[in-house]
């Protein structure tokens, strides 16, 4: 019922390897190539310069409030750590495309996204609205704690 390949004993020979390849056709393109990468997050240097601060007030506002604690200051270095990194990686990220020239935001007032342009205004609040919560929650937290006199 099942041939046994071992006790076969017709092979197929060819002169040249071409004999037993099968022809190839190139299959035809139905779709439009893909929109070339963007490298990079269009964004002004002044959205960096504010999240960096946002994330610099609240570090410093965490350090004057609780660094006399080991504990904490173990967890605010590894938390300075993160935002290092991540600020890092993002530049790392702006740098793979060299000719990247003046963000859109400041050429022409608007920044192209997925769903539409975005103007100034909004481009800046929707970048900068986490990390000015992050300070204002740790400034608010540093005053608890200076204000109510309970030490860390």
């Amino acid at each position: 019922m099942f041939d046994n390949p071992r006790q076969r004993h017709e092979f197929v020979t060819a002169e040249e390897l071409a004999d037993l390849l099968p022809e190839i056709e190139v299959a035809p393109q139905l779709h439009s190539p893909a929109q070339p990468e963007a490298r990079g997050f269009e964004l002004p240097g002044r959205i960096w310069l504010g999240m960096i601060a946002c994330y610099a007030l609240f570090l410093a506002s965490m350090i004057a409030a609780l660094g006399s604690s080991g504990k904490a200051m173990l967890s605010i270095a590894v938390s300075i750590i993160y935002v290092v990194v991540f600020f890092a990686v993002a530049r790392i990220v702006i740098a793979q495309n060299p000719d990247h020239g003046v963000s859109p935001l400041d050429r022409n007032g608007f920044l192209m996204t997925h769903f539409g342009p975005m103007d100034r205004k909004a481009v800046y609040g929707q970048v900068l609205v986490v990390p000015a919560a992050i300070a204002f929650f740790g400034v608010s937290v540093s005053l608890i704690i200076v204000l109510t006199g309970i030490p860390a």
